[in-house]
């Protein structure tokens, strides 16, 4: 293949470098830890053994030529201690790591204090010194000094905010081996998130920053249980839920109290904040046109000086009386009034254990815990099955009847559904005494999932077929509502600031996108609606086929409290914020636009588009999906779907929605949840309700 001819190419250029470089040439180094380098990707590319062996050779010549005051030798030591692992790795010899730890020591040694790179010489010593315990499980030493190590890396306030972030969650990793305390470890992990996702990068890069602080998040929060403090456990995990989602909230805090205390600091932090909000949701996919303005480059040097700033800012507001823990994370106090409609059911999934944490309407300060034993054992057959589903439904279109038969596997759904209730929902339902079944369920409660959970339909679990009967499933006892953190229902109970004096229902239908088969059923649905509500003399703003163009919808958006979707809707799995919900022509109301929407007027919205809440499966905890991105924009409430869902369904879901949300006067949102449970089970007992694929999408966001 021609990457190995490139591989070639290299090598053999290097070769002719390190020949063409006498001893005592200030590049000689460098030369050989690069020709090293690239034989020993040649090596995992070949599986051979001997480049393995040259690469190692070459490096150890690289650190012998090299004076310890040149600048790179820590960083050719430290390379050579990955080589020796490696090394170890195929042969198994012991002395390849006891070496390997060695030449970290003095790597450690030769990096200044206080340069930046010290905490990344120090990571690798530690991960040198772990992989000693975890072939040789005596060794306690080498686990302790692992221990010190780490820690002292994740407390360099000098060091890169990745690398004490991994060093931070290896230091807790030791302790728990060691049997000691791992909170104040996690601790500093968990105050890492923001300088991790820090608000100077652009969004993408933040999300690509994340991804692997959900798994450290949910150990975390284990932790935190099996220390005896549930609370800590939900802070924490509401710290490291929706991080990017939570920026975006505080860059648009109201400052009213902030105005009337300092309003030169409160005018201060409002153009710093609109200035990062606008450089960090700008869509960097977007080709620039010439002369367009400035170049990426400046953009991100200006939003790195601006997020200086106002990291600058946020320290002297927190000096002024009463303000001591401005936009710093909510504490149990401040999360629990989350639960103010009823009960919210935080659910963790650790390789440690599964868990309920539960903030219950009254019980402020307080946090119910379920432990989820038998779902321990389910949680990797339910992963599996959370990635088979989204195979088995991830299509980005409003199927015809049909073609229904080509993705469904009732079979599948109805296991899968069988083991979320045996194992999560009925051990919850028990412990809240919700014990009384009934046809017309009112009690509300909300979800707020972990990791793979997010993909899994919560909402829906229970025993179907032969043996279902009143009582073995969820619906018979709440109506559920998720919420991708419990910050987001909390804003989401904020009243309007002014309550808008006009009503108006903004309805959109684009049956014919562009690329796209064409989904009929939208211009019925959007029928129904303008049918419902001109009987409640409330106006309807129809946008459709060409008329819905993204300017056009925008600016309605602005204008109308409620606003329905019927269209396509895509998922970008490579740029999970170019999702969206497909418009005349080629236009796309993508997630990077929704969330630069500020919405004063925005009450609820209902997307009756495939995958409105489709997460991404690298970004579990960020709730990268347009429901998301619409309850960020302002909408309080949220109707979204989960997968596909069927043409045919939409319509008569949507009119029963809107004949039980507008019979009341006025309009109440908070009655979404209630009118999409009604006519989910009318749904269910018509002709196509027996097969799981109709109705399991449909799910509601917000309060």
């Amino acid at each position: 293949p021609n990457h190995l001819k490139d591989l070639q190419n290299s090598v053999s250029a290097y070769e002719r470098a390190v020949k063409l470089a006498p001893d005592g040439h200030p590049e000689k180094a460098a030369r050989l830890a690069s020709l090293g380098s690239c034989l020993f990707t040649r090596c995992v590319q070949l599986d051979s053994i001997d480049d393995l062996h040259r690469s190692l050779s070459l490096a150890e010549d690289a650190v012998r030529v090299a004076s310890d005051d040149h600048p790179d030798k820590p960083m050719t030591l430290t390379n050579l201690g990955e080589l020796l692992i490696q090394r170890h790795k195929k042969l198994g010899d012991l002395k390849d790591l006891l070496r390997s730890v060695s030449v970290r020591k003095k790597a450690v040694q030769l990096t200044p204090n206080g340069h930046p790179s010290k905490a990344v010489m120090l990571m690798n010593l530690g991960a040198s010194l772990l992989k000693v315990f975890l072939y040789n499980k005596f060794d306690m030493d080498a686990l302790r000094e692992a221990k010190s190590v780490h820690q002292t890396a994740a407390c360099l306030t000098t060091g890169p905010a990745d690398i004490r972030f991994d060093s931070a969650s290896r230091w807790a990793i030791c302790c728990s081996m060691l049997k000691q305390s791992p909170m104040e470890a996690w601790q500093i992990a968990l105050n890492l998130l923001p300088e991790l996702a820090w608000l100077g990068l652009s969004i993408p890069d933040r999300h690509r920053r994340l991804e692997k602080a959900g798994r450290i998040v949910r150990d975390a929060a284990a932790s935190a249980l099996a220390a005896g403090r549930p609370e800590t456990a939900v802070e924490w995990l509401e710290q490291g839920r929706s991080v990017i989602w939570g920026q975006l909230l505080s860059l648009r805090t109201p400052l009213d109290a902030l105005k009337d205390k300092d309003p030169h600091l409160a005018g201060k932090l409002i153009a710093l904040s609109a200035q990062l909000e606008r450089s960090g949701t700008r869509n960097y996919a977007d080709k620039p046109q010439q002369d367009s303005g400035p170049s990426p480059q400046l953009i991100a040097e200006k939003a790195f000086e601006a997020a200086h700033q106002r990291d600058k800012l946020i320290k002297e507001i927190r000096k002024l009386s009463g303000f001591e823990r401005f936009l710093l994370p909510k504490t149990i106090s401040e999360l629990s009034i989350a639960a103010q409609g009823g009960p919210v059911v935080i659910l963790n999934v650790s390789s440690m254990s599964s868990d309920a944490f539960i903030l219950i309407p009254g019980m402020e300060n307080e946090v119910m815990h379920i432990p989820l034993l038998g779902f321990k054992q389910q949680y990797n057959y339910v992963e599996g099955l959370a990635k088979s589903i989204g195979k088995l439904v991830g299509r980005n279109t409003r199927l015809k009847l049909k073609q229904e038969d080509q993705v469904t596997s009732d079979e599948q759904f109805q296991h899968m559904l069988s083991s979320l209730w045996t194992g999560i929902v009925k051990p919850i339902l028990n412990g809240l005494a919700f014990n009384t079944p009934k046809k017309s369920a009112e009690q509300r409660i909300w979800w707020c999932l972990t990791g793979s959970l997010t993909f899994l339909p919560i909402h829906a679990a229970g025993i179907y077929g032969k043996e279902g009967t009143l009582g073995s499933k969820i619906s018979d006892y709440v109506i559920s509502s998720y919420t991708p953190s419990l910050t987001a229902l909390i804003e989401g109970q904020r009243p309007h600031s002014v309550p808008p004096n006009t009503f108006e229902i903004l309805a959109v239908a684009q049956p014919t996108a562009s690329g796209q088969i064409v989904i009929p059923e939208t211009r019925t649905e959007i029928k129904h609606i303008e049918r419902i509500a001109q009987g409640r003399e409330i106006p309807v703003v129809t946008l459709m086929e060409n008329t819905a163009t993204l300017a056009a919808v925008q600016e309605k958006m602005k204008q109308c409290q409620w606003a329905h979707f019927a269209c396509h809707g895509v998922q970008n799995a490579d740029q999970p914020t170019e999702s969206a919900l497909l418009l005349a022509g080629d236009s796309r109301l993508t997630l990077s636009k929704i969330i630069q929407l500020a919405l004063p007027n925005a009450d609820f919205v209902f997307l009756s588009a495939c995958q409105t809440a489709m997460g991404d499966s690298k970004l579990q905890e960020e709730s990268v999906h347009l429901a998301a991105g619409m309850l960020l924009a302002g909408y309080k409430g949220v109707i979204a779907t989960m997968w596909t869902i069927m043409d045919q369904d939409a319509p008569q879901v949507a009119k029963d929605v809107y004949g039980h949300m507008l019979e009341v006067s006025p309009p109440d949102t908070t009655k979404a949840a209630e009118a999409l449970h009604i006519a989910i089970q009318k749904l269910r007992e018509g002709p196509n309700g027996k097969s799981f694929l109709h109705w399991v999408p449909y799910i509601h966001f917000g309060v």
